[in-house]
């Protein structure tokens, strides 16, 4: 009977053994086609032009350059974008944290009258949305145009984000709240002190998924901002200087002009410009990544 029982967590071993394996080798081949379009986006970046192969993916360029990246910065409107980028995306996080935390923690009393009625109406615009015409008018309406409360106001709160910070709320253990409660503590006190510390993954998780989307958006700059070159971003200062560049290429005159960067042409600056706004986001993610498998499973299962 010993020996049968042997056999089987030999067995069992043996499979489990076999599939971290192959589990591992999928994992690795996964983490390739990631990384080598990546590297081959860095390489044209740093490239010239007439070494660029379009025919294989580039390993190494064959002569380093920065003219790709000295077109970028040859003024200083991307430094004035780039700090308008880093302000809405910080200030815009930090909103939308709060305030979702804040709803997350109301929707957990179950004292609180019309709980459930107040979740079903959070939950419409969920799922319908007026339009883009109708979010343009009422900007308008609310003097936002033009206005650096467009970019965080709007995305300061998020349902579904709420949503799974409830749940993880729902987590943490009742008698707790309790102890705080018959030593006196008010709900403020027991949201800053109790609640909060020990949610940080799941804040850590729906900050980097606010902040990711903040760092990104260029859209609400075109519709709303577009006119004020003080509020203008980043990513909506590059895609005008793609949009430029692609124009001026067009023209022998636009040829000409970037031809006085030898070592350039259309595709390292599209290259250049893609590693000036992901690696941001990239240098942000390890120091969130331990809260994340955490944050998203607790805060999506529980509740």
């Amino acid at each position: 009977m010993a020996r049968q029982t042997a056999k089987v967590k030999m067995k069992q071993s043996t499979g489990s053994r076999i599939f971290d394996i192959c589990n591992t080798l999928f994992m690795i081949a996964f983490c390739i086609t990631i990384f080598i379009p990546f590297w081959d986006v860095v390489v044209r970046s740093f490239s010239r032009a007439q070494d660029i192969s379009y025919m294989h993916i580039n390993l190494f360029p064959k002569v380093w350059t920065w003219d790709a990246y000295k077109y970028c910065f040859q003024d200083n409107e991307i430094i004035m974008a780039f700090f308008m980028s880093v302000l809405r995306t910080v200030t815009g996080t930090a909103i939308h944290a709060i305030v979702c935390c804040m709803a997350a923690y109301s929707l957990t009393r179950t004292d609180m009258p019309f709980r459930k009625f107040i979740t079903a109406v959070l939950l419409i615009p969920m799922f319908f949305s007026a339009g883009m015409i109708p979010a343009y008018l009422n900007m308008k309406r609310l003097g936002l145009l033009n206005n650096f409360l467009v970019y965080v106001l709007p995305s300061g709160f998020s349902i579904y984000n709420t949503i799974i910070i409830r749940n993880y709320f729902f987590s943490i253990d009742k008698s707790m709240e309790e102890a705080a409660s018959i030593d006196g503590a008010s709900q403020v006190k027991i949201f800053t002190s109790i609640i909060m510390p020990l949610s940080k993954p799941v804040i850590a998780t729906v900050a980097l998924w606010q902040m990711v989307g903040q760092w990104n958006a260029w859209f609400d700059n075109m519709v709303y901002c577009r006119r004020t070159a003080s509020l203008t971003t980043l990513q909506y200062l590059l895609r005008r200087m793609l949009d430029s560049l692609t124009a001026n290429t067009s023209t022998a005159s636009g040829v000409e002009a970037i031809g006085a960067l030898v070592d350039t042409n259309p595709d390292t600056i599209k290259a250049a410009t893609t590693i000036l706004v992901v690696l941001p986001i990239v240098a942000v993610y390890p120091f969130l990544q331990k809260y994340f498998v955490q944050g998203i499973m607790v805060g999506a299962v529980k509740g």
